[in-house]
């Protein structure tokens, strides 16, 4: 059975801009995770990793009738957290991936796919041309020649493709420690209106399968930030996608959130879309 709200060609992604307010979501937060988020020494780490890890728990609650504080989670083989199969054996197929920086966070759901996200502030990229050897491959270095020397252009152009390998990376479950980034290129579709994966030569069976399978989507979050979603999917299967924005905690805690059919509404909002 499908979690409440997700059929098995969807996705939901939810964004949300931080606030100095995290003491809600501090409360939801295993004492594991509350440790960890002691650790951090600057307070806007500390209150990101809160709401992040906070955000996280209330979206899958919206899934299944679980609560935010009860979730339990494990990791995989390279790190990537999921379920806990032990304390949640019926909702194995449910699956997420979390992603926050200064500013933003962003949580993916699915149903029996993998999934990742990854966003990131566009400006963090200072100095965009010194990072093209190790980020970009060969044709993409092709299309980087053809920006040109506005450092906002460059910024997107590179800020792109690299939020894009992450999601790809991360729906696998290896992240960028197993794959550089200039060894996974992305290019755009012959049509001119989607993304698709070109790995090197010599890497694992699961990118070659990628670059045949995998959905990738990428878009803006304001002015700021630049965020890419990726999953799994089978030959020819279309999937359809939800931009959910919001602009406080989830509904029953303050939210302020209103739904809507193919656009945005209100204080937050959803866009919804469905590609091949």
């Amino acid at each position: 059975m499908a979690g409440l709200g997700l059929e098995p060609g969807r996705l939901d992604l939810h964004l949300m801009p931080v606030t100095t307010d995290c003491e809600d979501d501090r409360r939801l937060l295993s004492s594991d995770e509350q440790a960890r988020a002691l650790r951090f020494r600057r307070v806007a780490d500390r209150v990101l990793f809160i709401q992040a890890h906070g955000l996280l728990r209330r979206v899958l609650s919206r899934h299944a009738a679980v609560a935010p504080s009860e979730w339990q989670f494990a990791a995989g083989p390279w790190g990537k957290p999921a379920l806990c199969p032990q304390r949640h054996p019926t909702l194995q197929d449910l699956r997420f991936n979390l992603s926050h920086c200064a500013g933003q966070v962003a949580v993916a759901v699915a149903w029996a796919r993998e999934v990742g996200v990854d966003i990131e502030r566009v400006d963090a990229l200072r100095q965009p041309g010194e990072l093209v050897p190790s980020v970009l491959g060969p044709l993409e270095q092709q299309g980087w020649q053809q920006v040109g020397p506005d450092l906002r252009a460059q910024q997107h152009f590179l800020m792109t493709r690299w939020t894009l390998k992450e999601a790809v990376l991360k729906a696998l479950g290896i992240g960028l420690t197993q794959v550089a980034p200039h060894q996974l290129e992305v290019l755009r579709t012959e049509d001119g209106t989607g993304w698709q994966i070109r790995p090197c030569a010599g890497h694992a069976a699961a990118l070659q399968d990628w670059s045949r399978h995998g959905w990738l989507h990428s878009g803006l979050a304001g002015e700021t930030h630049r965020w890419a979603l990726a999953c799994d999917r089978r030959s020819g299967e279309a999937v359809s996608w939800r931009l959910i924005h919001h602009q406080g905690v989830l509904a029953g805690c303050g939210e302020d959130l209103s739904v809507g059919q193919g656009g945005v509404h209100g204080l937050g909002g959803v866009v919804e879309g469905r590609a091949r």
